[in-house]
């Protein structure tokens, strides 16, 4: 399938469909044939509501909803939510304010990243609605600049994420020479030979 931008997620579907999501800031989810062809839009950002992109599409067990993040136009990731889109009825809802790159687990539960943590909430599935308290589950979890979280987990509930250093923010990133005994040297920098 030819795609309106970078993929920014993809989750398949039971009906051997996928739904992708794009760096395309016209479009948001779009559902493509496993066979290939053209995308369908699914959904686009509400400018009007301060939406910049729908990203990280999640299918939901049964195949009938699909998790996602809206990344807001200003705010950045703190203003990031997380929302369900019921595919048979064309509704979806905000599930969470201020988290990104949700998963369901097989506990009942979302887990997404907000902050720099990785939170869990009980989840009805059934009723495609949160319910009771989000609790952290990992204190420090990289997450991308655009809200990908560096975690997965198995069926088993196996959790692997990737640690994110002490203090460190996500954004705050600098290009640097590396020399071949691992001598880093800013890029502003003058080179020295």
């Amino acid at each position: 399938a030819r795609l309106d931008g970078a993929l920014r997620g993809a989750t398949w579907a039971p009906d051997n469909t996928m739904i992708v999501a794009t760096n395309s800031l016209a479009t948001g989810l779009q559902r493509v044939s496993g066979a290939g062809g053209t995308p369908d839009i699914l959904t686009r950002p509400d400018r009007a509501r301060g939406e910049a992109d729908h990203l990280w599409p999640e299918m939901l067990p049964g195949g009938h909803a699909v998790l996602f993040t809206i990344t807001a136009q200003t705010g950045g990731l703190d203003a990031a939510q997380i929302a369900v889109r019921d595919l048979r009825t064309g509704t979806q809802q905000i599930l969470v304010r201020g988290g990104s790159d949700a998963h369901y687990v097989a506990s009942g539960h979302l887990v997404y990243t907000a902050a720099g943590t990785l939170r869990a909430m009980p989840f009805d599935l059934n009723r495609l609605e949160t319910r009771g308290t989000v609790v952290p589950v990992v204190p420090r979890v990289l997450s991308t600049l655009d809200g990908s979280g560096e975690f997965a987990i198995a069926a088993d509930g196996t959790l692997l994420y990737v640690d994110a250093p002490a203090g460190f923010s996500g954004t705050g990133r600098a290009l640097v020479w590396v020399d071949r005994m691992g001598k880093e040297e800013p890029i502003d920098a003058p080179l020295h030979t």
